[in-house]
């Protein structure tokens, strides 16, 4: 009989003194949101559009450039001129 209740107390007293490690949520953290740090690219209209290039079927984008610059754009940010 004792045996139990020196375990049951030693636990219950181990529960206690845990609980206050915790924190009430493991939602309430301020966390980065990942889904904030992509860049977009600025949105330019011209004054005329009649001095627009016409498009050319399979020519590259003219937005889209080089994917490793790109990469190294996103990871370093751009080199200072």
């Amino acid at each position: 009989m004792t045996r139990k209740f020196i375990i049951t107390t030693a636990g219950l007293l181990a529960l206690s003194a845990l609980s206050a490690c915790g924190s009430t949520s493991v939602f309430d953290r301020e966390r980065p949101d990942e889904f904030a740090v992509g860049r977009a690219a600025p949105l330019a209209v011209p004054t005329d559009l009649s001095t627009l290039p016409t498009p050319q079927p399979g020519a590259p984008r003219p937005q889209e450039g080089e994917t490793k610059a790109a990469m190294l754009d996103a990871m370093f940010g751009t080199p200072k001129q």
